[in-house]
């Protein structure tokens, strides 16, 4: 493995990370956005609740079709908070997923720079001691020359 792959496999994972994160915050947005207007849904339908019930048959039949369609809309705002909350569940799995993935792909590129460390530092103690083994015979010989 080259040490570009893998410095390109961690800057692929931390993107993909930052993409989930993004999501993530999307999808925050939408559900926030969702809860309040299930909220807001709730009293707008309360509010219709609280009226008193109109005498003529005419408005009788105008509130109880707005309590109907209030009641719909609220449904409908509470399925679109349900919703937005699966969302916003799968995409914080997506995140942990894309951290996990990056996390991974950085301990790879770690454990790589650290054996070609490792093997750098061998190859230099090698050459180190055959520098020394070489100085070494050389002593020997001049020594031995020196000798009577």
């Amino acid at each position: 493995m080259s040490p570009k792959w893998l410095t390109s496999l961690v800057r692929a994972r931390q993107i993909q990370e930052e993409a989930a994160q993004a999501e993530l915050a999307e999808a925050r947005l939408r559900g926030r956005s969702a809860k309040q207007r299930v909220r807001s849904e709730g009293d707008r339908l309360d509010a219709l609740c609280a009226n008193q019930v109109p005498e003529a048959a005419a408005a009788f039949v105008a509130a109880s079709v707005a309590l109907q369609a209030a009641a719909a809309t609220h449904a409908a705002a509470v399925e679109t908070a349900n919703d937005a909350q699966r969302t916003e569940d799968a995409r914080h799995v997506a995140l942990s997923e894309a951290a996990r993935a990056r996390l991974a792909a950085e301990r790879l590129h770690e454990n790589h720079t650290e054996r070609e460390r490792v093997a750098a530092a061998r190859a230099e103690q090698r050459d180190n001691d055959e520098v020394a083994g070489y100085r070494h015979q050389a002593n020997d010989q001049a020594n031995d020359q020196d000798a009577p």
